[in-house]
């Protein structure tokens, strides 16, 4: 019985998390009428399940996530638990792929500097980046996945303003990634 009960709250969860995406059009609040009638069948899933909801990325022909600003912070700290999958920067625009729990409220992710950049072990600056990731209190347990992107121009900038050059090479790094290579 009590199984039955966490199933029909984990549902009602579930369904409450894909109302809220239909509003701004992520995803469908009602399966067409053959999935509705297969899954009406199929036992709800055990609250200890895991889901993956991936939010749509630019290969998929969907809009691209908007580039945020890096926030340049004394003493970033990171906030919910995330975790980073990969990073790649393209003309300045660093795009991470990330992965964490959730599914029923909004999330929210901003990128954070100290506005110091550091020797590397070869030489080159290095700037240790903090991915500041809000899950507003979302205790769901679906498995999210998204792209967040962030214009990290400033960090050339500084570059400029301590070496004197207009040109040059900065690692970034963000959390326990490898460093990513940011040519400019």
């Amino acid at each position: 019985m009590r199984k039955l009960v966490w199933s029909g709250v984990m549902l009602c969860g579930l369904l409450a998390g894909c109302a809220s995406r239909q509003e701004t059009g992520a995803a469908p609040a009602e399966p067409p009428p053959a999935e509705a009638e297969a899954s009406a069948e199929a036992p709800a899933p055990a609250p200890e399940a895991t889901q993956a909801t991936e939010i749509p990325s630019a290969e998929d022909g969907e809009a691209r996530a908007a580039v945020q600003p890096l926030v340049v912070t004394p003493n970033p700290e990171p906030k919910d638990p995330i975790n980073v999958r990969s990073a790649t920067v393209d003309g300045g625009i660093l795009t991470l792929a990330v992965m964490h729990g959730g599914g029923c409220a909004e999330h929210t992710y901003s990128l954070a500097w100290d506005g110091n950049l550091q020797q590397g072990a070869d030489g080159t600056p290095v700037a240790n980046l903090v991915l500041v990731h809000d899950g507003n209190n979302d205790r769901c347990k679906a498995l999210l996945r998204a792209s967040p992107r962030f214009d990290v121009s400033s960090v050339s900038q500084r570059f400029g303003a301590q070496f004197g050059k207009t040109s040059g090479t900065v690692n970034l790094v963000v959390s326990d990634q490898a460093p990513v290579r940011y040519d400019f």
